[in-house]
């Protein structure tokens, strides 16, 4: 007799795999994206109907935010430090973005351009004193 094949199972297996290495992969560009840089997860506001949950990379002079899904390692939007302008947190109005924990919603400008992120109230606070710090290597010959 020939051995028969067990479709349901080999459809299983498969899909168990692909799950492992989409999650694997997610991991993975984090990392990638990370650098050993600090992360937060922030959302930008998409118009009136609700949020694009993203991460955002803190280096020495600039806040660079990835989409949170997507397989591209460079940034979409990058604020330059000195230029990015954020407003005083609120209460986020409306639909929440999933994933952030006690989200505020904060306006801000950098750019010439005006726009709305959501992130946590702790990562806030962290973003807000790296904007009003002055990076490395400045005003180290002030007496």
């Amino acid at each position: 007799m020939a051995a028969t094949i067990d479709w349901i199972g080999v459809g299983l297996a498969c899909l168990v795999l692909l799950v492992v290495l989409v999650l694997a992969g997610m991991v993975l560009r984090r990392r990638l994206i990370a650098r050993g840089e600090p992360m937060a997860l922030v959302a930008l506001a998409r118009g009136e109907d609700g949020w694009k949950l993203g991460m955002t990379r803190l280096t020495t002079h600039d806040v660079q935010w990835f989409a949170l899904v997507g397989l591209g390692l460079r940034p979409r939007w990058v604020w330059v430090r000195g230029d990015l302008d954020l407003g005083s947190p609120e209460p986020v109005a409306g639909n929440r973005p999933i994933a952030i924990v006690d989200p505020v919603q904060v306006d801000c400008q950098a750019g010439g351009r005006s726009f709305r992120i959501a992130v946590a109230r702790g990562d806030y606070t962290a973003l807000r004193s790296w904007s009003e710090s002055a990076p490395p290597g400045r005003g180290v010959n002030v007496a």
